[in-house]
């Protein structure tokens, strides 16, 4: 029997999704991520959106569902309302500039739609979803931009911030909740991380941009040459 974890379809407010995607309903995630609609500090009319929990995918698996893989910075962010069957909802726009493509064929500039933002003192915020910031370099799993209502391989899990140690100027990359990425297997550990593991990562022992693109590399390798 196939594993529901890692094909149950994540839910976009504008079209089904196609391809599949590591997402499985509970009741607990339909708690968690659930939409929590925000304005003036006061609820306000939103669509109803299908809720998912998020399953943490294997680094294997984050490379293979990846349509695209890329190192970009971030340029614009920006909200918009948008008509969808459901009613009006917020979309947030990430705009990058591609710094290196290493899965997929990535144009230089590549916009990401994203559910959910803020836009005239309304809020529609949906748990687990990242938030980029300009300037902001990234190394970012790609898969359904435009059609699923995250564009990131398992969300939180497709997002990887490259940021710098202001002790030593080393930069290294830390996962969507500022947790050290120490291993390429990090990837699968629950977001966010409990204290303990943010005493145990340093950013001194945590892979460089280069390290963690070498080890996507090669495992496009290895998956390249299965049977």
């Amino acid at each position: 029997m196939e594993n529901p974890r890692a094909f149950a379809n994540q839910s976009d407010v504008n079209a089904p999704p196609t391809a599949p995607a590591r997402f499985f309903p509970s009741p607990t995630g339909l708690r968690r991520l659930g939409l929590c609609l925000l304005a003036a500090g006061a609820l306000v009319r939103a669509p109803l959106v299908h809720a998912t929990s998020v399953t943490p995918p294997t680094f294997a698996e984050l490379v293979d569902e990846s349509q695209l893989i890329v190192r970009a910075r971030v340029q614009a962010v920006r909200a918009a309302w948008v008509d969808s069957p459901q009613g009006r909802v917020i979309k947030t726009y990430v705009t990058l500039s591609v710094l290196k493509p290493l899965k997929g064929s990535a144009p230089a500039e590549l916009t990401l739609q994203l559910l959910g933002g803020e836009l005239d003192g309304h809020g529609m915020h949906v748990a687990g979803m990242p938030r980029f910031q300009v300037g902001q370099a990234e190394i970012l799993f790609i898969s359904g931009n435009g059609v699923r209502f995250c564009p990131l391989v398992g969300m939180m899990h497709g997002r990887y911030r490259i940021v710098t140690d202001p002790a030593t100027a080393r930069e290294y990359v830390t996962r969507n909740d500022g947790l050290p990425l120490e291993s390429e297997h990090d990837v699968q550990l629950p977001q966010p991380a409990n204290p303990l593991a943010f005493r145990l990562k340093q950013p001194a022992t945590a892979l460089t941009p280069l390290a963690f693109e070498q080890r996507i590399t090669g495992e496009l390798l290895r998956h390249a040459t299965r049977p």
